[in-house]
């Protein structure tokens, strides 16, 4: 972990987490990563970025489960070997693979057969992976977090899911990561230094708020620790500070679980709301319980602003 960044999160955590406590010793956390083989990551960076993660996973010893979109594992309409046996690697270093869709196209805007067609087209590579190696494919996630912006459409979803052996994954730590993930990857491009580590900091200082805020909501609504499960995406920004933000969990007393352990907990059963957008699930069972719920932090204003340049 850089030295920089270790210290400026030392900094950031509340005096219970510098000092381990017996009563932290139960809190949970998933870490699950989207977008594999790699998100928006430069040409010629993608086993250097897959390696680095798998590298800190094992190092934490965490039992991650990484989300896959079979549409990157093509170049002008024909395979590329090297971005399937980056696959292979996770498979090899002992985490599991899920389904993302072929293309990441989200629920909201797609029918139900455009959907479950894209569910399929992105299970034809995967599952015969999975297969070999001698696991099955059960988890998928939904992309943008679109899980049905009303009942009807999120039953029939759900249905569809259900029938080809599906479990969602949710996701109780959300967060806006992606937006330092571009900027920091712009900035990597540029070979500005001074930017990666500014977005860097910025970005492990964000991940501490957005975990504690969602850790506090589903507190006050359930009245008790869950094992929650934390969305983040494979990107040069998480190939190098993993480190860190794991060191952080660690500090707070959390432990690392498989998706399959967190799951079982009766929370996972609890109703859901309908939303057209990517809500946090315990958002959504609030929404479902008539509580309006504060918003979780928000991304700097600076670098919300270069995002938004970027993206144009």
């Amino acid at each position: 972990m850089r030295v920089l960044a270790g210290l400026f999160l030392l900094m950031a955590l509340p005096l219970s987490a510098q000092e381990p406590q017996a009563h932290l010793a139960g809190k949970r956390v998933v870490i699950t990563i989207d977008d594999l083989p790699c998100a928006n990551c430069a040409e010629g960076s993608w086993e250097q970025v897959t390696e680095d993660l798998l590298h800190t996973l094992k190092q934490h010893r965490v039992p991650a489960i990484g989300f896959v979109n079979e549409n990157k594992l093509f170049r002008d309409g024909e395979l590329d070997s090297a971005g399937y046996r980056l696959l292979e690697r996770w498979l090899q270093a002992g985490m599991d693979l899920g389904n993302h869709t072929f293309a990441h196209r989200g629920a909201t805007g797609t029918s139900v057969a455009e959907y479950e067609a894209d569910v399929l087209k992105g299970e034809h590579l995967l599952r015969p992976l999975m297969e070999r190696n001698g696991r099955s494919l059960r988890y998928f996630r939904h992309p943008f977090l679109q899980a049905g912006a009303v009942p009807q459409r999120r039953d029939s979803l759900n249905a569809m899911l259900r029938e080809h052996g599906y479990t969602i994954a949710p996701v109780t730590f959300d967060n806006d990561e992606y937006i330092h993930a571009l900027c920091y990857e712009h900035a990597k491009r540029a070979k500005d230094d001074t930017l990666m580590h500014a977005l860097a900091d910025d970005y492990l200082a964000y991940m501490a708020q957005a975990a504690l805020f969602h850790e506090a909501q589903a507190q006050a609504f359930l009245g008790r620790d869950i094992p929650h499960i934390l969305l983040i995406h494979a990107n040069a920004l998480n190939a190098v500070e993993l480190d860190a933000l794991l060191t952080w969990f660690e500090l707070e007393g959390y432990h690392f679980i498989g998706l399959e352990e967190a799951l079982m907990d009766p929370c996972y059963q609890l109703p859901e709301a309908t939303t057209p957008y990517g809500f946090s699930w315990i958002r959504r069972w609030q929404m479902a319980a008539g509580i309006k719920a504060p918003w979780p932090p928000e991304i700097q204003p600076e670098v919300q602003k270069r995002y938004d340049a970027l993206r144009k």
